[in-house]
């Protein structure tokens, strides 16, 4: 099992993303992903060449997920690794754990949510801010020539 922080990701993070995704993002930080492929290839005695054969990905493809290189994982390669693995849920591949305060947070946030249909006030924050970045944002440099 490899884990690798948040921020990690988020600095390594395609040059052209949107800004205000990644700023929502970086709250996160102190967040661990969480990669499980090594243990379901070590419980399976599978390799990662005979993981990329069952799968049709390339073995470095493989590689790379194995060892949290690769942060850019799209919704077919996951179910091409959960049906050759026979995985039944998304957290038996990758896993994003918060520190415990966080988590604590998002838990007593989404409760209030959830009971009253109110946004908690942290989320109206977040979403005030990125409406105001999004007014300043200079979209052209997302669009082709």
């Amino acid at each position: 099992m490899i884990s690798q922080k948040a921020e990690h990701i988020i600095e390594e993070t395609h040059k052209l993303m949107n800004p205000i995704v990644v700023g929502t993002a970086s709250h996160l930080k102190g967040a661990k992903v969480v990669y499980k492929i090594d243990d379901a290839l070590k419980e399976r005695k599978l390799t990662q060449k005979q993981l990329a054969a069952m799968t049709g990905m390339r073995v470095a493809t493989i590689s790379e997920l194995v060892n949290g290189k690769g942060t850019n994982v799209n919704y077919v390669q996951m179910l091409a690794l959960m049906a050759a693995l026979r995985l039944t849920s998304f957290e038996q591949l990758f896993e994003i754990r918060l520190p415990e305060e966080m988590e604590e947070q998002f838990k007593r946030e989404s409760e209030y949510w959830k009971k009253t249909k109110e946004k908690p006030l942290s989320l109206i924050h977040l979403m005030m801010d990125n409406l105001e970045k999004k007014k300043d944002l200079d979209f052209s440099r997302f669009m082709e020539p």
